[in-house]
């Protein structure tokens, strides 16, 4: 007992093993179990003759080894059998079961266990050698004992000489059987006992199923005997009965004749009163298959344009130097192969059956449904059906998910009902996608329709109709979607549509580009105001500049006695007097003088110079002697588009400066004939905000990660339904319903490819000082505050009443107190230490107060 002890206080330091080296020990044993336990099964001594080992006179092996586990598994199998003989298959079995019990029955490793192997694998090769047990089984498998060298050393050579076999065998009985307690943890003797005592309960419980059994076969025959009566008896008032349903059931059906005559006939006098009463169901119309994804043949005519030059009217147009010779781009800058062998129409038999798979889903669920068209767009195709009278469309979309299931589609996406048409839709993304180019969108003819001011190339809908917005309409567009949904190249789309019809003198950019390598392709456009802005913090005095613009315009709108921009464009000049021919040269000299807006590029640089606006800060008497003068008001103003490529970046830069000077552009900027183009891979509610959304109805969503995104971007769901690759949804101007279409594919080579052209045509027209003035961020280098206008002079005035009250300067006080932006309270604090009147900026330390 005390060798017990010890040896369970010597397994005590155990627990301290890692909680997983149990379980790596438990699978270990069972995988090397298992490959032993299949060597040992396919051992073969024909797999052995190899450097003499395996007995066999035969020198060449088996090609390929029969063994499972190979030449290693007849390796180890042969060792092992000729150490243990055929008592050798217990290792494999005790070592799966240890790792068992390790792995799965929460066991700890002890040395009781190991011990008991190594007992009961050694008792056994004894036994075999002792009884010679097994002994043809030992010569056939080239084996020299049946028991191995364990067996024949010590159970043959060592016991049976010492004990004889009788006294050798109850030993080693003896030593089996307390080899296999100490490896499973049964104990044998109580094992009996128990199964002893299950015998008799189990004897015991037989007999008194007999006697029950016995019992309610008695119980059974009486009862047999009462239903025989009792079912005399009911059959023969079933007859009864059957007689007087019969006589009930022709009274009724007379009584029914009755009233479907009476209805029959009310019917007919309701209809002679009142025809609209009630009508027949309008009959379902023959399904059709539809297959809009095929492009469309384009023009092959390498000089076609959508747009042709326009004819330049004396003292109407904008164009300068540079502007008179330019060409609009045409179709041949866009690649198409036509090498490209037409697509196969759609297989209408898999169509048909996966409509026929979407009814009898329906039906399943008990929502009775009739086949209507199929329609096979680029990206998706439209499955229609029409809804059984009576039935709730909304039962239809519940069963999305058993849809999706049933027709094994990624996602799909349930219309119900299609806006405009009496059927419910059920979309389901194609295997095989349609691109749609881009030059394809451009030859349709509701892209160069005339009612369209400011055309935009979107994509192809379901149907294969071409999507074209009118920029001029909506007048704001707001693009969004996940990190490769198809957002850039909607942009770039958009941008080459535009390029397309107007030269620099008829439209003009601002493009905002965060993210610095969108938008530098088209650094050499002759139609930027400015070079392509993109420190987020140069952007507030953009914006700000285009604000200046827009009211400066409405001014001058003012004062022509116009009401927008198309107006003022159109509006009658007054006719020149002729004025006596002079010589070339004066001629010549007088051309230079009418640059186009030279204002444009003075109050730009000004607005980035100073971070704030310039001309909207002169007080209104300047402004309008500034006006007075002819100069001032040009024959017409250019389309102004800023496209911003990442709002999210520019939101947590400066976002309350951003977000004000954005919704102001949105409010008002339309009739001034400036629109903004905002595109976003953050659809957040902190980024679009609802005063953006508010001001800026037309959007296009693409593929988001989740329904609230969605929600952010259209107001409801279904941008998550989408599947990517340039799949969105378009809320056109003035319109509550979405349009599902492919978005317009151009490549980086045709958008480099047009901007090369219309870089060739014209030089770019901003001055080399703007260029500066944005690389310095929109700051002034000389810091002269004569530059100050008269409104920046009156803020500074109230910056210096605050200081004075509260004697202390920051800028984040001049912010709360006076509600302005950071960027101009930072430009106060600068004017306030150049002047002296304040002390630098030490650290967190406050300035020193001069005044």
């Amino acid at each position: 007992m005390a060798a017990k002890k010890n040896t369970v206080r010597g397994e005590e330091p155990e627990s301290n093993l890692p909680s997983w080296f149990n379980e790596v020990a438990g699978i270990a044993l069972i995988g090397i179990g298992v490959i032993l336990t299949l060597a040992m099964i396919t051992y073969t001594p024909h797999d052995m003759p190899i450097l003499g080992i395996g007995g066999v006179e035969d020198n060449e092996p088996n090609v390929p080894r029969e063994n499972s586990i190979g030449v290693v598994g007849a390796l180890l199998s042969y060792f092992v059998l000729i150490v243990f003989g055929a008592a050798g298959y217990l290792l494999p079995i005790g070592m799966v079961w240890l790792g068992v019990a390790y792995a799965f029955m929460g066991a700890k490793f002890s040395r009781r266990t190991v011990i008991g192997l190594f007992c009961l694998v050694l008792t056994g090769s004894c036994l075999l050698g002792v009884t010679e047990f097994l002994t043809g089984w030992a010569q056939r498998n080239h084996i020299m004992y049946p028991g191995g060298f364990a067996g024949y050393g010590i159970g043959t050579k060592v016991l049976e000489a010492l004990l004889n076999k009788t006294g050798a065998i109850i030993l080693l009985v003896v030593l089996y059987l307390i080899g296999t307690i100490m490896l499973t943890g049964l104990n044998p003797i109580q094992f009996t006992k128990v199964c002893w005592a299950k015998f008799k309960e189990w004897k015991e419980q037989r007999a008194n199923d007999k006697e029950r059994l016995a019992e309610k076969e008695s119980k059974r025959a009486a009862r047999e005997a009462e239903r025989v009566a009792r079912q005399t008896e009911r059959d023969a008032a079933k007859a009864e009965a059957k007689e007087k349903a019969e006589a009930e059931k022709a009274r009724v059906k007379e009584e029914k004749e009755k009233k479907a005559a009476k209805a029959k006939e009310k019917k007919e006098k309701e209809e002679k009163a009142n025809p609209q009463v009630e009508m027949d169901l309008k009959e379902i119309p023959k399904p059709q298959i539809i297959d809009s994804s095929q492009r469309k043949k384009p023009k092959l005519d390498p000089g076609a344009k959508p747009f042709e030059k326009k004819k330049k009217q004396d003292g109407i147009s904008l164009a300068t130097d540079g502007y008179e010779d330019y060409e609009l781009p045409g179709f041949d800058l866009l690649a198409y192969d036509d090498s490209e062998p037409e697509q196969a129409g759609a297989d209408q038999g898999e169509l048909l059956s996966v409509q026929k798979t979407i009814v009898d889903t329906l039906k399943a669920f008990g929502v009775d449904v009739t086949a209507g068209d199929i329609t096979r767009g680029p990206t998706i195709t439209r499955y229609e059906v029409y809804p059984s009278m009576g039935l709730r469309v909304s039962r239809i979309t519940q069963l999305e998910a058993d849809i999706a299931r049933a027709t094994k589609a990624e996602r799909i996406n349930i219309l119900a009902p299609i806006p405009g048409k009496d059927t419910v839709g059920i979309e389901i993304a194609n295997d095989d996608k349609v691109a749609v180019p881009l030059r394809e969108l451009l030859q349709d003819d509701s892209f160069t329709s005339a009612k369209k001011k400011i055309p935009l190339a979107l994509g192809k809908d379901v149907y294969g109709n071409t999507v074209i917005g009118d920029l001029a309409a909506m007048p704001h567009l707001l693009v969004a979607g996940a990190t490769g949904a198809g957002k850039s190249v909607c942009i770039n789309s958009i941008i080459t549509s535009i390029l397309f019809k107007f030269s620099p003198d008829e439209l003009r950019f601002i493009m905002v580009d965060p993210k610095v390598v969108e938008m530098q392709v088209y650094s050499q456009l002759p139609h930027l105001v400015v070079p392509v802005v993109t420190d987020p913090n140069k952007v507030v005095a953009a914006l700000r500049w285009v604000v200046n613009e827009m009211e400066k315009r409405y001014r001058l709108f003012a004062k022509c006695g116009v009401r927008n921009f198309d107006s003022f464009n159109n509006r009658p000049r007054p006719e020149k007097e002729e004025e006596p021919v002079v010589e070339a040269e004066v001629a010549e000299e007088a051309e230079p003088e009418e640059e186009p807006d030279p204002e444009v590029i003075e109050s730009i640089a000004r607005a980035l110079e100073d971070g704030e606006l310039g001309p909207s800060m002169v007080d209104e008497d300047d402004a309008l002697d500034l006006e007075d003068e002819e100069s001032e008001i040009p024959d017409r103003f250019p389309y102004i588009v800023v496209i911003i490529d990442e709002l999210a970046d520019l939101m947590q830069t400066a976002p309350a400066d951003v977000e004000m000077n954005i919704a102001r552009i949105a409010q008002k900027a339309r009739a001034a004939g400036i629109h903004l183009i905002i595109a976003t891979q953050t659809p957040r509610a902190d980024v679009v905000t609802g005063i953006i959304k508010a001001n800026i109805p037309s959007r296009i969503a693409f593929q988001v990660s989740s329904a609230l995104d969605s929600r952010v971007i259209l107001d409801t769901k279904g941008a998550d339904k989408l599947v990517g690759k340039g799949d969105m949804l378009y809320l056109p101007p003035g319109s509550a319903k979405l349009e599902r279409a492919q978005g317009a594919f151009v490549s980086d080579e045709e958008v480099e490819a047009i901007v090369d052209h219309c870089a060739k045509q014209s030089e770019q027209k901003f001055e080399e000082s703007v260029q500066q003035s944005i690389d310095s961020g929109g700051s002034s280098e000389e810091g002269d505050d004569n530059e100050l206008s008269d409104a920046d002079e009156e803020c500074l005035l109230k910056c210096i009443e605050v200081i004075t009250t509260e004697q202390k300067a920051s800028t984040s006080l001049l912010q709360r107190r006076l509600r302005l932006g950071y960027t101009r309270a930072a430009r106060m604090m600068d004017i306030l230490e150049e002047r002296n009147m304040i002390g630098p900026a030490d650290g967190a330390k406050p300035r020193d107060i001069y005044i």
